[in-house]
């Protein structure tokens, strides 16, 4: 296995971004991961094997930044909310096509500057004595802020993998919530990795009288010649009423033996360098179809002019168009209250959030 002729997960990798040469518009279910329960489904057992996060890299993960909104149900209809690349933070996207703003950040530094605004004249009140407008003033400030963070962008990360039982689909990608607490799949599997590491150091010098032997390298579990699988195992969580909710708790630990990635060394090769990078199956959407969506509406590619307009049947229909101003504040309002909740809970919440993608299962 020494004439292999792909790229390896190295330690030193586990920190670096990769390239991602190109983006397409390509889909299909077998590009992605499934951590989904069904209905009804308590929990399952996934066997996969880490690969480099592409043909360019020996890092097998890849950070990108993303914006979880409410969209119409025209937009999306199997969930109302969607989560889109943020153009700003994320590096490695096609900007010169896409653009290198970002609507959402946009409005999260506006409503972030207007939130310190009226904060200082709830201040400016509060020493005038005047009551009912530093109520009026904190109520203004509480709402920018939750404007704020209902657009402020979340970190996720990228893996490619290999699934046992399925590998005739060959790489799949998992996206998944980096959290705070390091309890997200990407901290657990380098904790992990981290563990196995020094353990064979220690095992190796208590064999050989506190030094490392001569030529001794450390494990590496997730070496493709030599390394391990991993178990994910999603289960249901349930409410303190024994009520199953739609959030899912995953565990990871590795599995079997130290073995190559496949017996057959033609086999790795192809799979570590397969052209597909991780910007064609989470596609970016470019700036004037998030402005579109942000606004709540529904973005309709314009042929003629070569741009993403709203969609709305009759622009002169002034009515229709204060309907969807109504409609996108309510979504806006909702969408505003659901992050506000969820950045309450996060602390106390030790589970692996739902992922919003609209994906097939």
């Amino acid at each position: 296995m020494a004439d292999y002729k792909h790229q390896n997960i190295s330690p030193d990798a586990l920190e670096d971004e990769a390239r991602v040469p190109r983006q397409t518009n390509a889909f299909s279910e077998k590009n992605y991961l499934n951590v989904k329960l069904a209905k009804g489904q308590d929990s399952k057992e996934l066997r996969i094997r880490l690969l480099p996060i592409d043909k360019d890299s020996n890092s097998p993960f890849k950070t990108v930044w993303m914006h979880t909104v409410q969209v119409s149900p025209e937009v999306s209809p199997k969930t109302p909310w969607k989560s889109y690349v943020c153009l700003n933070r994320t590096e490695d996207i096609d900007h010169e096509t896409l653009g290198e703003k970002c609507p959402f950040c946009e409005l999260n530094h506006i409503a972030y500057e207007n939130m310190k605004e009226w904060t200082n004249k709830a201040e400016e009140a509060k020493k005038k004595g005047e009551l009912s407008e530093e109520s009026k003033c904190r109520l203004e400030a509480d709402r920018w802020k939750k404007i704020s963070l209902a657009n402020k962008p979340s970190e996720v990360c990228v893996m490619r993998c290999i699934e046992r039982g399925a590998e005739d689909d060959g790489p799949k990608f998992w996206k998944v919530t980096v959290r705070s607490d390091f309890k997200d799949p990407k901290n657990l599997i380098k904790k992990l990795f981290k563990d196995r590491w020094q353990e064979s150091i220690d095992e190796a010098k208590a064999d050989n009288n506190g030094e490392l032997p001569d030529g001794f390298e450390p494990e590496n579990i997730l070496d493709v010649e030599n390394g391990r699988d991993l178990k994910v195992t999603i289960s249901r969580v349930y409410d303190k009423e024994g009520r199953p909710t739609d959030k899912t708790s995953i565990s990871i630990v590795d599995y079997g033996k130290n073995k190559p990635l496949s017996p057959d060394p033609e086999l790795i090769d192809k799979w570590i360098n397969d052209d597909k990078v991780w910007s064609d199956v989470f596609v970016a959407k470019p700036y004037d179809y998030l402005s579109i969506i942000i606004d709540g509406g529904v973005p309709f590619y314009d042929k003629e002019n070569k741009k993403w307009i709203p969609k709305i049947k009759n622009s002169e229909d002034q009515e229709k168009r204060e309907e969807q101003k109504q409609e996108a504040e309510k979504r806006a309002d909702k969408a505003i209250e659901a992050a506000k909740q969820k950045a309450l809970s996060a602390a106390e919440d030790d589970t692996e959030p739902d992922e919003t993608e609209e994906l097939p299962f």
